[in-house]
This record gives C-alpha cells, structure tokens and sequence, in this order.
C-alpha cells in the first residue's frame, strides 16, 4: 500500500456544533513539506533540523500506509528531534513511540480523540466550573480547540520550550497525560480566558496566542501531575464495571 496523507479539521456544522473532518490524498511529500514551513516558524533553531524532521515524517508515513501522515504530526517530529538534536535514531525511536500510544488521534474516527473530549468536558465541568460555563456560554466548545492541541502534542498550543518540557510527562501517561496538562494550561490561563469576550476572541487566545505566551513548562508540568489523579478519577468512573 502507498502512504498517504490526511489533512484533519474542525469546522462548524451548520445546527452549530462542531465535527472532524478528513481530507486524504495520495502523496505525503508535499504536504510533510509545506507544514514543515510552518512548523514553529519563530524558532530559528529548528530551521537546520528541518532535514532530519522530514526523514523521519516521510519514513513513518510509508511504514505506516494506514495512517500515513496527518497534519500535527509535524510538531511531535520536531520536538523529538529538538529534544535529541545529535541522535536522529532516537529522536525517530520516541516519534514511533508517540505515534503508537497515540494512533487514535488521527486514525479513522478519531477514536481516542474522542474518548478524550468526552473525559476532558467531564473533568472540566467538575473542576473548573466558572471558566467551563463561560467556554459553553460563549460557543466554544471542546473540539473546536482541543484538537489542535492534541493532534500536535501541544505544539499548536504551547511554546516550544513548554511543549519540550511537557512531552516526557505525556509519553510517560498517554491519553492521562493529555488531559492532565490540558487541564493544567487551562488552569493556568484561567484569569486570561475569562476576561475574554466571544467565541472569536477566545478560540484566538487559545489556538494562537497561546503559543506566543511566556507559559513556564515545568509550572505545567507540576500542575498537570496535581490533575492525574482527578483524571484517574474521571478513568474509572467511565470504565465498564
């Protein structure tokens, strides 16, 4: 089987929720290329390892021909590779390890990415009450931000050092980790978002702005080990008995 490439996104359904959609095609070296020039643009350092990321982006995709390669796999790539600047195996070794415990953001139906919403608006609407019902009150609803988060790792949201900082925790916890730093950043940012004024506005802070914050990783990385167990907690009551 030939790799391919998907390109996954939110939009807006016209009864007003929010849906993923996939575009696939054939041929992944064009779009690994593009993304790659966007991929943390501000960040000089990463410029010179653009070879390295795209080797790994390429080789992944025609291992892998069922999930080939989908936009936000970028991001993951290059952190590994920032992350282990002189060992590219390794750096591919823990991209593979990445994909592979998180196969079920970008397979087809999002699966884990699913699951995850669902966990994440339980947790949230127990634990950050005030700041949930102003997201819901002003339109914005989980995933019209939580996979742009998610399907990068983080790297959509947070800045590079941050999501450097960030990834061992989430490579360490899986989809618990996910949700934990979530909740962490969102915690974090919670006086910011509330001032926030309309869906518009909000959905910048979150999916842009964000980014370009002087967000400290290891305070992430701190709270989101206090959220692990309120997610634990959130795991075992939507298991099965």
């Amino acid at each position: 089987a030939r790799a391919g490439h998907s390109r996954a996104r939110c939009v807006q359904c016209s009864g007003g929720g929010w849906a993923m959609v996939v575009q696939r095609s054939s041929d992944p070296v064009e779009a690994i290329r593009t993304d790659l020039e966007r991929t943390f643009a501000d960040m000089p350092m990463v410029a010179p390892r653009k070879p390295q990321i795209f080797r790994i982006l390429q080789q992944y995709a025609i291992d892998n021909p069922d999930i080939g390669y989908t936009q936000g796999m970028n991001y993951v790539a290059a952190t590994m590779v920032l992350k282990f600047p002189d060992r590219e195996d390794l750096a591919r070794r823990r991209f593979a390890e990445a994909m592979l415990q998180f196969s079920g953001f970008w397979s087809d139906n999002f699966p884990l990415l699913n699951f995850g919403v669902q966990l994440f608006a339980k947790i949230a609407e127990r634990h950050l009450q005030g700041l949930w019902g102003h997201l819901l009150h002003s339109g914005v609803e989980p995933l019209s931000y939580l996979p742009n988060g998610w399907l990068s790792l983080f790297g959509k949201w947070l800045p590079l050092p941050a999501v450097m900082e960030s990834m061992d925790l989430v490579l360490e916890c899986g989809i618990r980790g996910v949700l934990a730093v979530t909740l962490a950043i969102f915690q974090i940012q919670q006086n910011r978002l509330m001032s926030a004024k309309g869906m518009e506005h909000l959905l910048e802070l979150i999916n842009q702005d964000m980014r370009t914050s002087p967000l400290d990783g290891e305070l992430i990385v701190k709270c989101a080990r206090v959220w692990l167990p309120r997610v634990d907690e959130a795991l075992q009551a939507s298991s099965p008995p």
